[in-house]
């Protein structure tokens, strides 16, 4: 498929500091936490609902797994499938007649099509069973730990509402209420991007570029009450050879945080960030490597040095700040 996406590999670090960055519905949503090596944890689910969310309301972009119209209708896959399809044929101004036999082939052809109008399936993938359809994504990211430990800190606080009493005046009533939040948190998220899976899917290196950005900047944009607090510090893309059989996978485990500022850090300036092991990683499979690139945010200015000894030819490597990244990005 031309402009397919590009088989490679990301990693994006960033912080999320007294808030909630993902919580645990099985543990009254407090955040997801492991007790052994006092680390936070964060699922790909909740990447991806950022991602998605950035798509759909900064951008407009379809998406098949929204929130909105699910909570709102109770609609499990197949209903929001129908809604799909609907409206992607009505753009489309090509609804057929379903149900005939020698319109069978057909007919899973244009579902597929409808399916894949969704830009969070051409990147995650999705199920529609009636329509025979699933779809392994083209993106994927893994669960990640914060790079250092940290702690989960629960405390009381109280609120205030207005109800209409019988008089018709306004009553104030106070609540209490219990907020679980982290002090702070660093993360390095890995994600990969498989290029076969992409030629199943349609998935388009725009698309990926659209991700990207929703990404870094759905990230940012977050401002629920438990979710402010979180900021993109880092984001490095891989992109390999069509030809290249290998790719380094993993790149969260080779970058790390020195000794003495793996404890209870609290903000970003206390981390010193090793990417030594990623880039000696890097170097090791530069044969392979079609280009890399690379978007900071001003914090983590100072690791550009050590990133800049990858020995890439320099036409190969992208590094800019947010700032230039933010230029090149339009909303349609």
């Amino acid at each position: 498929m031309e402009n397919s996406a590009k088989h490679s590999e990301i990693l994006f670090i960033w912080d999320a500091r007294m808030c909630n960055p993902n919580g645990d519905m099985s543990n009254d949503n407090a955040p997801r936490f492991d007790d052994a090596d006092e680390k936070a944890i964060v699922s790909d689910v909740r990447v991806k609902r950022t991602i998605r969310d950035d798509l759909q309301y900064r951008k407009n972009h379809p998406i098949f797994i929204n929130n909105e119209a699910i909570l709102a209708e109770g609609l499990m896959a197949e209903k929001r499938f129908d809604q799909v399809k609907e409206s992607y044929f009505k753009q489309q101004k090509t609804v057929e007649q379903k149900g005939k036999d020698d319109q069978k082939s057909k007919s899973k052809k244009d579902d597929l099509e409808a399916f894949l109008s969704c830009i969070d399936n051409r990147l995650f993938g999705g199920v529609a069973p009636k329509s025979d359809i699933q779809l392994v994504g083209t993106v994927q990211f893994s669960w990640t730990k914060s790079l250092n430990k940290t702690e989960t800190i629960l405390k009381a606080g109280t609120g205030a509402f207005a109800t209409a009493g019988k008089d018709g005046e306004a009553k104030y009533t106070k609540t209490f209420r219990a907020d679980n939040y982290l002090p702070y948190a660093l993360f390095a998220m890995y994600g990969s991007i498989n290029s076969l899976q992409a030629d199943k899917a349609k998935t388009t290196e725009e698309d990926v570029n659209e991700m990207l950005d929703s990404l870094w900047f759905g990230t940012k944009l977050l401002n629920t009450r438990s979710k402010e607090g979180q900021k993109p510090r880092l984001l490095i893309r891989i992109i390999y050879k069509q030809d290249s059989k290998y790719f380094i996978g993993l790149l969260d485990e080779l970058v790390e945080i020195q000794a003495e500022a793996s404890e209870m850090i609290r903000s970003i300036k206390e981390a010193e960030i090793d990417f030594s092991r990623l880039i000696a990683a890097i170097n090791r499979a530069k044969n392979f490597i079609e280009s890399i690139s690379i978007v900071y945010e001003e914090s983590c200015k100072k690791y550009v040095d050590q990133l800049e000894q990858l020995q890439l030819d320099a036409e190969k490597i992208s590094i800019e700040d947010e700032v230039e990244f933010a230029s090149e990005k339009t909303t349609p």
